[in-house]
């Protein structure tokens, strides 16, 4: 819930308060939520002409490949986010560390992941929700990084 009250003071640092381990398994089970219509329908989908052999690799792939595919993504995705958010805390000098902006990032993915799903479902261009998910995910992050303190000047 904390998610959909960026970049409000009190839930950014109550998620910030949350471990590593926790954060991970939110974005885990909020993207495996997200992705589970269409992990539905290409089950329904498999084409019957498959042998059992076929099929029970495919099947294999969908529950055992996918979701570690989904948490390298998960991974690997909010790294990324966060190192550009760790430039624009350099420039607008606040005080963070790289550990506090991943999990700003992950939690700030919340509200545009589900945007991004609902706008795929009612077939709107994907560069469009690109743009989307990329102007409300940057609006999120300049917000909550401004609420930290500056960074104080070292004395020469």
């Amino acid at each position: 819930m904390n998610s959909f009250r960026l970049p409000k003071k009190e839930a950014m640092f109550r998620l910030n308060r949350k471990g590593i381990t926790s954060t991970i398994g939110y974005l885990f089970l909020l993207l495996t939520i997200l992705f589970l219509p269409d992990l539905i329908g290409t089950i329904i989908r498999l084409d019957s002409s498959l042998t059992e052999v076929s099929r029970g690799l495919y099947l294999a792939q969908v529950f055992v490949f996918y979701p570690l595919l989904i948490i390298f993504l998960i991974i690997v995705g909010v790294s990324v986010f966060a190192g550009g958010a760790l430039l624009l805390r350099k420039a607008l000098g606040r005080k963070l560390t790289y550990q506090q902006l991943w999990k700003m990032t992950a939690y700030a993915s919340t509200i545009p992941l589900i945007l991004t799903v609902v706008l795929k479902n009612i077939s709107v261009p994907d560069s469009i929700s690109a743009l989307l998910y990329f102007t409300i995910f940057s609006f999120l992050m300049y917000r909550m990084i401004m609420i930290y303190p500056k960074a104080s000047r070292k004395r020469s």
